[in-house]
């Protein structure tokens, strides 16, 4: 969908390139100046196209929008007047998902299971190595 007529193409562009060819004229030679105007011409004219298709677009997708939401407001206007707070009533398939899964677990009871400290090993120190043990992991440390 476009705005406007062909003929709003042709008035963009035959001022773009009346514009030019004034401009070019004083400076250059006639056929450099009319080949100018041409360009400029030719230009502005696909230019046009183009500008008058997005602006089509945006129109149109606003004009869609706006009578659509307008339609929506004429069957229904109680719309997004009140806030309903209820939850719904859970239905008998999802209690029976939830105890069935409860069912299949088998988790031990609460009774059963008592609670214990994590108890890491200590770090210990030992301060008396054998030099000759030391260089010999250190030999080995190295080779790999």
């Amino acid at each position: 969908m476009m705005i406007g007529t062909i003929r709003l193409n042709f008035i963009v562009a035959g001022l773009a390139g009346l514009l030019t060819f004034c401009l070019s004229i004083g400076n250059n030679l006639l056929l450099t100046s009319c080949l100018k105007t041409v360009y400029s011409f030719l230009i502005l004219f696909i230019l046009t196209f183009g500008f008058r298709w997005v602006l089509g677009l945006m129109l149109g997708a606003e004009h869609a929008a706006g009578h659509a939401q307008h339609a929506n407001m004429t069957t229904d206007s109680s719309v997004g007047q009140t806030l309903d707070l209820t939850t719904p009533e859970e239905d008998e398939e999802t209690r029976e998902l939830l105890k069935a899964n409860m069912g299949n677990k088998h988790s031990p009871s609460s009774a059963d299971m008592q609670f214990s400290p994590l108890n890491p090993p200590k770090l210990v120190t030992k301060n008396n190595l054998d030099p000759e043990q030391l260089a010999g992991a250190l030999r080995r440390m190295s080779e790999d």
